[in-house]
């Protein structure tokens, strides 16, 4: 039984249909929340599949989000992307499009994505060519290295992102037979972490094991920083701490992949 049958969805989808759209758009429940092993502090992720026409509208994106607020569940973690993107990363199996398709649950616009569910259907029978994750990954990295946040929070945000690519990149290149699961597993932190430690134990060289620990330690800090308000001195001075080696990290970090 999933954990978070409680949401009312209904409620949701109610404040949905109020939000004024140029093209039917999509939302995809996914992440710890709805698999059911969730903790604490995890958050609640949706994924929204839009025009880019009514990304770029104002107060879109705040309108869904509020609308999924409506049923009291926080926090939420929205991402957007358009369709016609979404379908090009699922032909190609990147390991996001596959988990979301694998083990997300598409709670608005069903029935206009069913199209899609069953192109899924089809494509995931077929050749998975490694090269093309690994092309569409590396230009990934380039882009978040790219990046200049202007916060510790989003830059913790981006060197996350990095080491995840970097350690799927080393994942995708070195395996033969990857397999659906595997890629839909390494868009799920600690599945990504446990497959370095456990399926790939006998193969991975010391620098990813570094890089899959300071992961798995930065995905740790995010957890913490979402409940800052009423955290003990003790383990506030330790985020701050993290903060300040995650910026010495920062500096280094266009030296990882």
């Amino acid at each position: 039984m999933n954990l978070e049958e409680n949401i009312d969805w209904e409620k949701i989808r109610f404040h949905l249909r109020k939000v004024f759209s140029v093209s039917p758009f999509h939302i995809c429940f996914y992440g710890s929340r709805e698999r059911g092993d969730f903790k604490e502090k995890s958050d609640y992720n949706f994924y929204l599949i839009a025009s880019a026409e009514d990304q770029i509208r104002s107060n879109f994106i705040q309108e869904i989000t509020k609308a999924i607020e409506s049923a009291g569940k926080k926090p939420v973690n929205l991402i957007a992307g358009d369709r016609e993107s979404f379908i090009q990363r699922m032909e190609i199996f990147e390991p996001t499009a596959v988990h979301l398709l694998e083990f997300g649950r598409i709670i608005y616009g069903e029935r206009e994505f069913l199209p899609v569910i069953n192109e899924w259907k089809s494509v995931r029978k077929g050749p998975i060519d490694q090269s093309q994750i690994l092309k569409y990954l590396e230009n990934r990295t380039r882009f978040y290295k790219t990046l200049k946040p202007r916060q510790s929070k989003d830059d913790i945000s981006r060197i996350e992102k990095i080491l995840a690519l970097t350690i799927q990149t080393w994942i995708i290149g070195c395996t033969d037979d990857l397999t659906v699961t595997e890629l839909a597993f390494m868009d799920i932190p600690e599945r990504l972490i446990k497959m370095v430690r456990s399926l790939y134990a006998g193969q991975i060289p010391k620098d990813i094991l570094l890089l899959a620990t300071i992961y798995e330690e930065i995905h740790e800090l995010k957890r913490n920083m979402r409940s800052l308000s009423g955290t003990e001195k003790s383990d506030l001075d330790k985020i701050k701490e993290s903060i300040l080696q995650i910026k010495d990290i920062s500096l280094e970090i266009g030296n990882f992949a």
